[in-house]
């Protein structure tokens, strides 16, 4: 793929794609015509950096990482925090429809009860 069908795809500039390529993040080689030509992995690559970037990570580290080929600890427990995280909102989503038509009383105490618990999980979040 070319580096502007990356761009297109995965939502990242160009000149980002560039600067990973020449930090040494991502795999390169050029067509006959001088194209940069990036492998079909570059997106979950892209998509992996991104992440590590989210976590406060230096290019350095990422790079070690990368290298390293496996997820970091981190990494991993944090894809099962989001997933659990997206997991709640769909309850939450559910009672709401649920609560639809109860009585004012009833909302305000369920609704008290979610705040304590998101309060909860927003600190377990900061922790990480």
């Amino acid at each position: 793929m070319k580096i502007g069908e990356i761009a297109k795809l995965s939502g990242v500039s160009t000149r980002t794609i560039d600067y990973y390529t020449n930090c040494g993040l991502l795999a390169v080689e050029r067509s006959e015509a001088n194209y940069r030509l990036y492998p079909d992995t570059v997106l979950h690559t892209l998509e992996r950096i991104q992440f590590l970037k989210k976590q406060r990570m230096s290019i350095a580290e990422i790079q070690e990482i990368l290298k390293a080929g496996g997820m970091p600890e981190t990494e991993v427990l944090m894809e099962d925090v989001i997933e659990e995280f997206d997991c709640l909102q769909r309850k939450i989503t559910r009672l709401e429809e649920q609560l639809k038509d109860a009585p004012i009383h009833v909302k305000v105490q369920i609704s008290k009860a979610l705040e304590n618990k998101m309060a909860a999980i927003t600190a377990l979040l900061a922790l990480l």
